[in-house]
Formats: structure tokens, C-alpha cells, sequence
């Protein structure tokens, strides 16, 4: 899918100044030790006080000075989370942003789709806004981890959850400043839905609450029943099929960094890395490796923690890589104008 109209104008960030070490808390959990400290991570980020749509409107607030634009001039509006936002079930996030910010003229949608929520919205507000002469959409990923029962270390395999938030600005508009988009794909393999699905649907009870929050009891009888190697060749093929897509002549002399997903290392290595160009060292580790994963807020996180640098240059491109249950994959390829 080419999007050459759209730019992404503006990111911004809410990554709570609270880091937690991570090998210090894997001993914590004796039967788990081992296990978390080979996922790779340094730190985490922890937020203690602040809820997922208190982050959300900071870190909107952040893009949106970034791409200088005011609250009325968007005409869409997207929250996505893969966890729980501290209020009534039935209550919109993506309302209330819109109403903290003013942005009354917006459409609002909370969406969860996993870990690539906002990849996945931020296409399809691409093809909202292709069209339009002016248009401008605002993606939001928040989740947070701290004041629930999901435990950050043990619930998953391989992963440890940082509590954040991330913020882009999709615009439509001939020459704007920022990160233009020059493509983007997805695919999908709900083949693999299962990996995040209980063996038979249970009821709503506080008693099971905590198997609510167990994934690795999904994925265990998933991989039992499918075996690891499909997930791994089914991740690589997805990721292939985007390289083909996205980087058709190969590596680009111009690609200065993909931003994978915030998986432990060694998931990365086995699935991701040897799939694109420049493997771990093209990669956002370094920074991956600090805040942890973010929900589906890794990509844009990353993207403004490299604009912030200001190192890159006219010309220069980024590719986005996410990755969430369904299972779903989505690439984007960016150039900076």
C-alpha cells in the first residue's frame, strides 16, 4: 500500500522516569529467575500514579505541538491498548481525549488489537485521510501495567512490559514537514489466534481474575498442540513478505534504522533479526532495552525517541516493524523530508 500524500508531522512520548531493574527484580521469582533475565532487558519503565488516558493526553499534547497543529484540525482520533484503562468497561478513551483535548469535530475509536493496535490504525487512517486536501489523524498507544493483576515479569514468555505511552500525527497535504510515508503492508495469520486464547471461553469472576492475565497458559497449549516451529516460520514469512514489500531492491543505502517491536532478545534474534537488513544492529535495542515492551506503543515510541536525537538527515528512512496477536504484522517504511 503506497501513501505517498501522507507524513506522519508529529510524535511525542509520555516513558515514566521510574525504571525498574530488571535482573534485580527476576530474583523475585525464583522458578522464574533465569527465564527473565535472558529476555535481555536492562530496565523497565513503571508508573505508579499516572492511568493509561492520563498518558495518552500527554503524550498527544507532545505531538501535536510537534506538528504544530490545534486540537480542531483533527478529524480522527485513536486510542489503542492491549490491557485494561482503570475505568468502567463500557467507557471510551478515545472519547475522553478527545474531550480533554477539544477536538470535537474528531471521529473517536478505542481499538484493541493487540501489540500492533497502533501500526495497524495508523494504516487505516491513512486511507481515512487519502483524499482529503487537508486532513489529520491522532494515534495514541497507552497501556500500564503497575496497578493490575498482570504481572509484568511472569505472564508472558520472553517479554517484559513497560508501562508507556506514544503519540503520531498522520497528516495528508502535499510537502509537509516530518516523517513521510512512502509505503506500508500488513498480514495476517489467524491461524496463530489461538496463541492468546483460553482452551474454553470461562465466566467473569474475581476468582479468575489472575488466569485472565496468564498468557503463557494459552501459548503453552497452543505450541503443544501447533509446535514452535510453525510460530517461528509463520513470523519469518510474515516478515519476509514485508522486506519484499516495503525494501524490493533489498537493503537502501538511505535505511538508517527498523524499529522492531520491544521483545526480549532473544526473540528478536530467532524471529526478526535475520529477516531485514542490518539485523540487531540497524535495530532500537539499545532503547528497547530500557523501557521495555509497550503494549502497542513500541514503533512510535521508538520514532520519537530518534527524532528527538536529531541526527538524521533529508532523505534519510526508518522502517516501522510491529507484531501483535491475531496475529497480525505491519511495516512502514519512512522517509524523512
Amino acid at each position: 500500500m503506497t501513501l505517498t500524500d501522507l507524513t506522519i508531522t508529529g510524535t511525542g512520548s509520555y516513558l515514566p522516569g521510574t525504571r525498574l531493574d530488571v535482573a534485580a527484580a527476576a530474583a523475585g521469582y525464583p522458578e522464574d529467575t533465569d527465564r527473565i533475565r535472558a529476555t535481555g532487558y536492562a530496565t523497565v519503565c513503571a508508573e505508579e500514579t499516572l492511568y493509561p488516558a492520563d498518558m495518552a493526553l500527554i503524550a498527544a499534547r507532545s505531538a501535536l505541538a510537534a506538528a504544530a497543529l490545534e486540537p480542531h484540525e483533527i478529524d480522527l482520533i485513536a486510542v489503542t491498548a492491549i490491557h485494561r484503562h482503570g475505568h468502567k468497561r463500557l467507557w471510551s478513551p478515545a472519547s475522553w481525549l478527545q474531550s480533554q483535548l477539544g477536538s470535537v469535530g474528531a471521529l473517536p475509536l478505542t481499538v484493541n488489537q493487540g501489540c500492533n493496535g497502533q501500526m495497524l490504525v495508523l494504516q487505516v487512517a491513512g486511507g481515512y485521510l487519502t483524499g482529503r486536501p487537508r486532513g489529520n489523524a491522532l494515534v495514541v498507544a497507552t497501556d500500564q501495567f503497575a496497578s493490575s493483576g498482570f504481572d509484568r515479569f511472569t505472564a508472558d514468555y520472553g517479554i517484559v512490559y513497560g508501562d508507556g505511552a506514544s503519540a503520531a500525527v498522520l497528516s495528508t497535504g502535499l510537502e509537509q514537514p516530518g516523517w513521510r510515508v512512502l509505503a506500508a503492508h500488513s498480514v495476517s495469520a489467524p491461524e496463530l489466534e489461538g496463541l492468546h486464547r483460553a482452551d474454553a471461553p470461562a465466566p467473569e469472576r474475581p476468582d479468575l481474575l489472575q488466569d485472565e492475565h496468564d498468557v503463557r497458559s494459552a501459548k503453552r497449549r497452543f505450541l503443544k498442540e501447533k509446535g514452535r516451529e510453525a510460530l517461528t516460520e509463520t513470523t519469518r514469512s510474515a516478515v519476509r513478505e514485508i522486506r519484499k514489500e516495503l525494501l524490493p531492491d533489498g537493503d537502501h543505502p538511505r535505511l538508517r534504522r527498523i524499529v522492531y517491536p520491544n521483545l526480549g532478545l532473544p526473540l528478536l534474534q530467532e524471529n526478526y533479526f535475520p529477516e531485514l537488513p542490518g539485523g540487531a544492529d540497524r535495530s532500537l535495542w539499545d532503547f528497547g532495552r530500557t523501557v521495555g515492551h509497550l503494549g502497542s506503543g513500541d514503533q512510535i515510541a521508538g520514532l520519537d525517541h530518534l527524532t528527538a536525537q536529531g541526527l538524521y538527515a533529508t532523505g534519510d528512512r526508518v522502517l516501522l516493524l510491529g507484531a501483535g496477536a491475531g496475529f497480525t504484522w505491519t511495516g512502514t517504511l519512512l522517509e524523512l523530508r
